[in-house]
């Protein structure tokens, strides 16, 4: 809904249909040289601070979209969440009809439909 904002989508939109199909808001790398090169113990402080500032950034974005859902239902906007089921059945039924699903490694959708 940020993009939604700053791009003054809203002001040509009706509706806005929560799917909930972002997935993260954040991505935190390091790449393999650098962790393998920290001890155990610096490791899991690294880790320990990444999930602390992802934790608070998702809080942020979180609050962030709720006060935009409020201000575009203000504005008139119908604000909604639809059937997600049948919506991740339909979206996931297009994606793997497309050439894009031929390119995924073995197994990979299986572990994003098992996210939580």
């Amino acid at each position: 809904m940020p993009n939604v904002e700053n791009m003054k989508f809203y002001e040509v939109m009706s509706q806005i249909v929560l799917t909930s199909h972002l997935v993260a808001f954040d991505l935190l790398t390091v790449n393999m040289k650098t962790w393998q090169s920290m001890s155990p113990a610096k490791q899991q402080a690294f880790q320990a601070a990444a999930d602390k500032a992802i934790a608070w950034s998702t809080a942020e974005h979180v609050k962030r979209e709720a006060a935009l859902a409020e201000n575009f239902r203000r504005q008139g906007l119908e604000v909604y969440v639809p059937n997600i089921d049948a919506f991740r059945t339909h979206a996931q039924k297009i994606y793997l009809a497309s050439d894009d699903a031929k390119n995924w490694p073995a197994g990979m959708l299986d572990k994003i439909n098992a996210m939580k």
